[in-house]
This record gives C-alpha cells, sequence and structure tokens, in this order.
C-alpha cells in the first residue's frame, strides 16, 4: 500500500507492503556470493545475524560445493621468484583466472605454502622451515588467523628430520583438523615418528600415540582428504618392502592405517587424489630410475567397493608412452585431473595446465600459462565458515 509523505513528494511504500518470507529470503542470500553477503551485513542486525548462523553457513556451503574452482599456488623454485597464489574459475568454462593476496601484516621469511583447501578454509604453512608456524586462511572473507605453535619441535639433541602435514574436516565430531607428523632421525635406520593434531574447534594442539611403523612416508606430497581421512604416499616396509602403499589417517577415530597399492607403482611416482569421492593414485613416469625399470605410460587407479564387501583397486586409464613432462598436480571438482606440462617456448620452460577426464579421455588446456617450475592444485569452493 502506497502513502505519501507529503505533496509533490514521491510516494513512500511501506516496508510491510515488500516483506518476504523468511524462507525466501534465507534462499535468496543462500545463493549469493560472499562478496555480496559480507556487504549485506550492513544491511540491518536481522540480515547479520542470518549470514553468521551456523545453518545459514552450511546451506550457502552446500550451493557453493556444487561449483568449486582451482586454487593453484605456483612458484620458480630454481630462481626463487615469480610465486604467488591463483584462483580459476569456470563461468560458462571461460577460465577467469584472479591472484590472491593473502593478508598477512608482517613479512615472511618464505612464501606461504598451502597445506590443504576444505569448505573454503585454506590452511597456509608460513614457516621457514619444518612446517612449525601455521595460518587459517578464508580467501572469501579475507579472514586470516595465526594458529598456537605446534608441539613437538627440534631440538640440537634431537633434530627434526622431515615434517608430513595435511588439513580436512572431521565430519563426525563437526571440526577442521591439521594433522602433524613429525620424522626424527632414530639411531638405526628407520626414522622415529611422532604425530600431533590441531583441533580448529577447540583451538588445540594434542600429540597423540597412534603411530605407523610399515611405511615412509614420500616427500612432496601432503595429506589428501578421502571420506573423512588424510591420505599419504609411503614407501612400504617390512611386509610391504619394496612396494609403494598409503599411509590413511581416520580424523575421527583418529587412527592410521596402511593401504596396499597396485603393483605398477613400484615403478613410478604415485600422486594420491580424491575422485568422486574415492581414494585414487595417479601413477606416471620417473624422472630417473637408477635400475632402468622406468615406466612410460600414465595408469589411474581407483579404490571401491566390491561384491564382497573389500576394498578393491580398478585400472581407470592406461595411456602407453606417456611423456614425462606430463605431471598430475591434482584433481578439479573431484572429477577431472590437472595435469602440468613442461616444455620449451622461446628457450624458456612454460607450465601449462590441462584437464583430463578418466572416464572420456577429453583434455581440455586451461588458459593459462606461467614461467614456473612447480604447482600446487587444490579445489576450493567459496564459503562463510570462520577461520575461528
Amino acid at each position: 500500500m502506497n502513502s505519501w509523505s507529503g505533496s509533490g513528494r514521491r510516494p513512500r511504500i511501506m516496508a510491510s507492503s515488500l516483506s518476504l518470507p523468511q524462507n525466501t529470503i534465507t534462499d535468496i542470500l543462500s545463493r549469493l556470493p560472499v562478496k555480496s553477503l559480507t556487504r549485506f551485513k550492513s544491511v540491518s542486525k536481522n540480515w547479520a545475524d542470518l549470514t553468521s548462523a551456523p545453518a545459514f553457513i552450511a546451506a550457502h556451503l552446500r550451493r557453493s560445493s556444487t561449483d568449486p574452482s582451482l586454487l593453484i599456488r605456483r612458484y620458480h623454485s630454481q630462481s626463487g621468484w615469480d610465486y604467488g597464489i591463483w584462483l580459476i574459475t569456470s563461468p560458462t568454462l571461460s577460465y577467469a583466472t584472479q591472484l590472491l593476496r593473502i593478508p598477512l601484516e608482517e613479512s615472511l621469511p618464505l612464501f606461504p605454502k598451502i597445506v590443504g583447501s576444505v569448505d573454503g578454509l585454506v590452511c597456509l604453512d608460513v614457516s621457514p622451515c619444518y612446517a612449525s608456524d601455521f595460518a587459517m586462511w578464508n580467501p572469501g572473507t579475507k579472514q586470516i588467523k595465526r594458529l598456537p605453535l605446534p608441539l613437538i619441535t627440534s631440538s640440537r639433541d634431537n633434530p627434526i628430520w622431515m615434517v608430513f602435514q595435511g588439513f580436512g574436516f572431521d565430519s563426525f565430531n563437526n571440526d577442521y583438523k591439521l594433522v602433524r607428523i613429525v620424522s626424527f632421525r632414530g639411531n638405526d635406520a628407520s626414522p622415529f615418528l611422532r604425530v600431533e593434531v590441531y583441533s580448529l574447534r577447540e583451538a588445540v594442539w594434542k600429540e597423540i600415540e597412534e603411530r605407523f611403523e610399515l611405511a615412509l612416508l614420500c616427500g612432496g606430497q601432503d595429506g589428501v582428504v578421502v571420506d573423512g581421512s588424510l591420505n599419504w604416499a609411503a614407501i612400504g616396509l617390512q611386509g610391504f618392502a619394496d612396494r609403494k602403499v598409503v599411509i590413511s589417517f581416520d580424523m575421527g577415530r583418529e587412527v592410521f592405517k596402511t593401504i596396499p597399492l597396485p603393483p605398477v607403482t613400484r615403478y613410478g611416482n604415485v600422486k594420491v587424489v580424491s575422485y568422486m569421492g574415492l581414494l585414487a593414485v595417479a601413477v606416471y613416469p620417473l624422472v630417473f630410475a637408477a635400475n632402468g625399470n622406468n615406466m612410460n605410460r600414465f595408469e589411474f587407479w581407483v579404490q571401491s567397493d566390491s561384491e564382497d564387501g573389500m576394498k578393491r583397486w580398478s585400472n581407470m586409464v592406461v595411456v602407453e608412452n606417456f611423456s614425462k613432462s606430463l605431471v598430475p598436480v591434482g584433481t578439479w571438482g573431484d572429477r577431472e585431473l590437472v595435469f602440468k606440462h613442461v616444455g620449451v617456448r622461446d628457450r624458456e620452460n612454460q607450465s601449462s595446465l590441462f584437464l583430463f577426464d578418466p572416464v572420456d579421455h577429453t583434455t581440455k588446456r586451461l588458459p593459462v600459462d606461467f614461467v614456473d617450475i612447480c604447482f600446487q592444485g587444490f579445489s576450493y569452493v567459496e564459503s562463510l565458515v570462520s577461520v575461528s
């Protein structure tokens, strides 16, 4: 209903005539990008409270998860320059790129490394060495929070050898967890391991007694989230000697288990990935193999439940005479493999990105070229999830 506030003035529309049911308002807002929702918090206290409610944040996340982006950390390790974190989105398959700025106030000795990306939260390793300092970052809301320092540290008498980490969501306890596996040099050939877990909900580190003794984790790869577990490629020991395995950490029960891999992985590099919610491995050529047993093909294996209830590996893809210059770096949308191609153009190393669909074997080149050697690739969805 219209009313007049005075002669010659524009009509003022009564608020009641434009009011919408709360469910309709919630549904509309849950479809908007985080940037818009952040601005709309200033519209009213009701909208600010609504968009901060856990139920709304979860509803918004469910919608965002259907259209993930690709988060790329790139760097030129030989020269130490030209690094950055890029977000690649695919609206109408135009693959727009955006350079992200990390809102840290202090300067860092090294450009942050990405530990993992889950539900819009990106865990960063901001330490110079030994993965000893972390920050939680939400690129959508631009929130960032430094985490407490880990409990397990290096000392002169007991120096750290290597550190492996992973970041994921524990659906059983509704918690985000950062896992840090610290390897110390032992008196014999086997390293001594200690494990600690950071709970975002409780905001504390705790060391856990659970151990795995049958494998050595492979360097250069962080834990990959698959169905509530973090997974690392590893080299088998004892009963699994001379074979590669996956070390899997159940984030809900906080226990480890060892998963044997197909025999073909013995002579190739192994990249653990998530594919359609299942554990998968990409096996690709080694750059160098002293024993001459190098493989010249690419294989993609997926683990799923068989009729007898056991989990078994099935081979989805075999590509013969696979180029050593093609390296898998992750998956986009949990269904397309992301490959880095390193070639020579104008006498410079040029890195290009390709998408490969394991089902129909089609490839698509992403319109991004970098003079870089190293990439990290992660699936990313925009969200309102708080870094706290």
